[in-house]
């Protein structure tokens, strides 16, 4: 396919621009919004990582690559489902069950909390919110120098791209009741 930056510039603006513009409206608050803004990052993580990785379940390879600590890699698929399926599904941080002799919480802090420290007397390991933030501005930056060296990861968002864009109704009692409705 051989294709160009200049041929998804245009799509990767607009995608970076809706998410860090939200992502910034809550940020920017006093206070609150710590789970809004986590799910943002993660649903980001998750239309990005499919993209880089050309996979459904690519937001937590995008997570680790981008936006963890090194240390905390090899525990990605638990953080990453305990918070963003945990924030999607029930608006709360999934408790992580059986990684050591307790279960292990995970703390959105806003500010207070150092980002990835682990407190063994609370149990709880804290996300720090902004800078999730700042690492989300910042995978963006790498992710765009990416696509602009690499004519694979350009096509595959190309194609990813497509199919994030599309919902087939297969159900055939839902396709009849689209046709009488837009007949």
């Amino acid at each position: 396919m051989a294709s160009q930056f200049s041929d998804i510039k245009d799509d990767f603006t607009e995608l970076r621009h809706f998410i860090l513009n939200d992502l910034g409206i809550i940020t920017n608050a006093s206070e609150g919004g710590n789970y809004a803004a986590a799910l943002l990052i993660t649903t980001a993580c998750e239309a990005l990582g499919t993209l880089r990785y050309g996979k459904r379940d690519g937001g937590a390879d995008f997570f680790k690559e981008y936006l963890m600590p090194g240390k905390w890699q090899p525990v990605v698929k638990s953080i990453y489902d305990a918070l963003r399926n945990g924030l999607a599904h029930s608006f709360v941080t999934k408790v992580i069950l059986q990684p050591a002799n307790r279960p292990i919480d995970l703390g959105i802090s806003w500010s207070k909390e150092v980002h990835f420290k682990y407190d063994p007397d609370r149990g709880t390991l804290f996300l720090n919110v902004r800078q999730l933030s700042k690492d989300l501005y910042q995978a963006f930056e790498r992710y765009e120098t990416e696509l602009k060296s690499d004519a694979k990861l350009r096509d595959r968002y190309l194609v990813w791209r497509k199919k994030q864009r599309t919902c087939e109704v297969k159900n055939r009692t839902e396709k009849e009741a689209w046709k009488r409705l837009i007949v």
